[in-house]
């Protein structure tokens, strides 16, 4: 008898949920690895969270966000998804009590870096905790495979507004839409920027003999392998940030820029390279991106050459019109990862991830939003709205990076400076604060102070 069942209607996966999909698939892939790719947000709310209201609120999200409905598997060799129905329940609670201050962070954050299943679950999750007096914790998970920091933005602001009945606008971007419009180029706009990343790429460097090559290892390709994750956290004064970006409106580059070049000259002066590679994330590249809540970030591969320290705006410079060009020849298949480009450059000798440059989170959007000063509020600070007070909890990313060496630019509301996240396995402590204390000197942040994470 044939089944009443009907066959799910099966979509394609983008470039970069097929990347997730075969590296967390591979033989050598970790733990740790699949834990780093979940995204996730906890807010205390007091009096209460009424389930009944936070049901409705979870599925119209839902039923605006496609993306929060997928669900990947495998057909005939090839990775598919399909897409759950609208009232498929992904709410769960948990009642934890009255607990002490250090139990209750601690638990809060292991229920919100729990592992996410990738293949053939649900990859966003809501969590309700009541947590006795204190009130009760909402957190919100989404798997990377399917939303980056800027999706999370858009979810968090558009679950608040219809929790407490307020009416969400614009039309977001669906799955199918994001395929067909974003996903290629058209064949004379992808000829062009196929020329223009070969050309930026003529002449790709090795690998220089620094971190992990430097002490007989291979390469940390595709995040597979053992990794010790550490991190260094340099602080500087309100003033010599404020200074900063002063300097970089002299040439009209960002600050991130700056920060960008004070790294990538640093790892210069220290290692004796004249010519290097980083790699950096460009996400949001247009206006009909703005409310799409799904993954949108290309892993672009960029040349830098060392300048003078005295003349470190004019790299500063040089790398901000770098970036914008690179902005305007996306998507290619040179910013994508686990391809035969990218093979090809490391069988050259190359190490496309060997240093990564984090953007930072992108904070327009929370500034514009009703809901900035939660958004954008200190952990443990409190803000009513309307008959609720809701306290952001800190969740510290777990993290597992795809490269040996990070530079994340830390300038927000709550910190000044920047971070270096690294493997213990390819660096030292010592390098790593040599290397710190070399990029406060070319970038003039006075007064730096030091903390390991």
């Amino acid at each position: 008898m044939a089944s009443l069942v009907p066959s799910p209607a099966y979509v394609p996966v983008t470039q970069w949920q097929k990347y997730v999909l075969d590296e967390a698939t591979h033989p050598d892939c970790l733990d740790d690895l699949r834990d780093r790719l979940i995204l996730a947000n906890a807010v205390l709310i007091k009096p209460g969270i009424d389930m009944r209201r936070l049901k409705r609120a979870v599925q119209k999200l839902r039923s605006r966000h496609d993306t929060l409905r997928l669900r990947f598997g495998k057909v005939k060799d090839t990775w598919q998804a399909t897409f759950d129905r609208i009232d498929t329940n992904v709410l769960r609670e948990i009642d934890l009590g009255d607990l002490k201050d250090e139990s209750f962070h601690t638990q809060i954050k292991a229920i919100a870096h729990a592992p996410m299943q990738l293949i053939d679950q649900p990859l966003a999750e809501i969590c309700v905790i009541r947590c006795g007096t204190r009130g009760d914790v909402l957190i919100t998970r989404v798997h990377h495979a399917v939303t980056d920091g800027y999706g999370m933005i858009i979810l968090t602001e558009e679950l608040m507004k219809l929790m407490i009945g307020l009416p969400v606008t614009g039309t977001p971007l669906s799955h199918t839409t994001y395929l067909a419009q974003h996903e290629n180029l058209p064949p004379a706009k992808s000829r062009a920027a196929d020329a223009f990343w070969r050309n930026l790429h003529r002449d790709f460097p090795k690998a220089p003999m620094v971190g992990r090559k430097a002490k007989g290892r291979a390469p940390l390709l595709h995040s597979l392998g053992k990794y010790d994750p550490k991190q260094q956290v340099f602080s500087a004064s309100p003033a010599s940030i404020q200074q900063l970006q002063h300097r970089a409106q002299t040439v009209n580059c960002s600050p991130t820029s700056l920060l960008f070049t004070g790294f990538l000259q640093g790892l210069c002066d220290c290692y004796n390279l004249e010519k290097m590679v980083f790699l950096t994330s460009i996400g949001r590249s247009g206006p009909a991106l703005s409310n799409y809540a799904g993954n949108h970030t290309f892993d672009t591969v960029l040349p830098y050459v060392t300048h003078p320290s005295h003349s470190v705006l004019q790299g500063a410079k040089s790398l901000n019109d770098t970036l914008i060009r690179a902005m305007d020849h996306l998507p290619a298949d040179a910013t994508r990862n686990h391809n035969t480009y990218r093979q090809n450059l490391i069988n050259n000798g190359g190490y496309p991830d060997q240093f990564y440059a984090h953007q930072p989170r992108p904070l327009g959007r929370q500034d514009r939003s009703i809901f900035g000063a939660i958004l954008n509020g200190t952990p443990g600070q409190e803000h009513r709205l309307g008959p609720f007070t809701l306290t952001a909890l800190d969740l510290p990313k777990v993290f597992r990076s795809t490269s040996d060496l990070v530079f994340g630019v830390a300038t927000t509301r709550t910190h000044t400076g920047f971070t270096l996240d690294y493997d213990g396995i390819s660096y030292t402590d010592a390098e790593i604060q040599t290397l710190g204390h070399s990029i406060c000197g070319l970038l003039e942040l006075d007064h730096p102070t030091l903390s390991a994470a």
